[in-house]
């Protein structure tokens, strides 16, 4: 057996899903840094972490993933200001996207691949909640690599990802632009058009399927806030945030979806 084989095996036991959990725990952490800063277009390499009420740069051993937050119950070691369980949250669903990714594809290219992806949604995911921002260090930095991925993918081909990417980013541009000129006001935001052109890149054509899951979700969401919550009508709702789920949902589950689709109501009309 080659080393890359042992390596498979050795991460499809629990001590190496563990491992690999790990590992993604401190990628979390790091993700936290991009949520905070990247919308506040503050560095996310220079300072190092700080409590963001006292100001008082956090030392390594204040600063392990999961457990740091646990020792000290949420709390700045300095000035004893709350930190949001969202800190811990993140870095554990992050080890969770790292094991479940290795788990379900093994040592592979496929297992990369959804494992960036599945990080780069998390960070969009909240960066929109938080700030109703998608930044552009995200949505446009990663296209080409969604791109590289494309090139080597067997799902889907480097011409129809970016064909993909520029039609579908066009199209969402064209209905924000419309609903802008009847409406008066913004129904959707460039961010959005530029995380559907980074979609398209990661999912080829079944980007229009996450765009359809996202649209489905956002809805019953948002007809939730605003009557049920009584938000009104104005309400900002983060549309990034259902993109992030429908393409996560998409990625895992797009063929079958399909197939279901194609099975249980296509071949039932014709």
């Amino acid at each position: 057996m080659s080393f890359l084989n042992y390596l498979e095996v050795f991460i499809q036991t629990k001590l190496g899903l563990f491992f690999v959990f790990v590992l993604g725990t401190m990628f979390g952490s790091f993700f936290n840094v991009c949520i905070y800063r990247l919308p506040k277009e503050l560095s996310v390499i220079k300072p190092r972490s700080f409590c963001p009420n006292c100001k008082k740069t956090i030392p390594w051993y204040y600063n392990i993933p999961i457990f740091s937050w646990l020792y000290l119950r949420g709390k700045c070691a300095y000035c004893g200001a709350k930190i949001s369980f969202r800190y811990f949250f993140i870095e554990f669903l992050t080890g969770l996207i790292f094991a479940f990714g290795v788990y379900k594809f093994g040592v592979s290219f496929k297992a990369l691949e959804f494992i960036l992806l599945a990080s780069i949604m998390l960070i969009l995911f909240f960066t929109d909640l938080d700030e109703r921002i998608l930044p552009d260090e995200i949505t446009l930095g990663f296209i080409p690599i969604g791109l590289i991925f494309a090139y080597f993918s067997p799902d889907r081909g480097f011409v129809e990802s970016l064909v993909v990417g520029v039609v579908g980013a066009g199209l969402l541009f064209l209905l924000a632009y419309i609903y802008l000129k009847i409406k008066g006001i913004e129904g959707m935001g460039m961010g959005d058009v530029k995380m559907l052109a980074l979609m398209g890149t990661f999912l080829g054509k079944q980007a229009f399927l996450a765009l359809m899951i996202a649209s489905v979700v956002g809805t019953i969401v948002g007809l939730f806030i605003i009557y049920v919550l009584k938000k009104g009508r104005q309400y900002e709702i983060p549309f990034g945030c259902f993109l992030s789920i429908g393409t996560i949902i998409t990625y895992l589950y797009g063929n079958d979806i399909v197939h279901y689709y194609i099975t249980h109501f296509l071949q039932q009309h014709y």
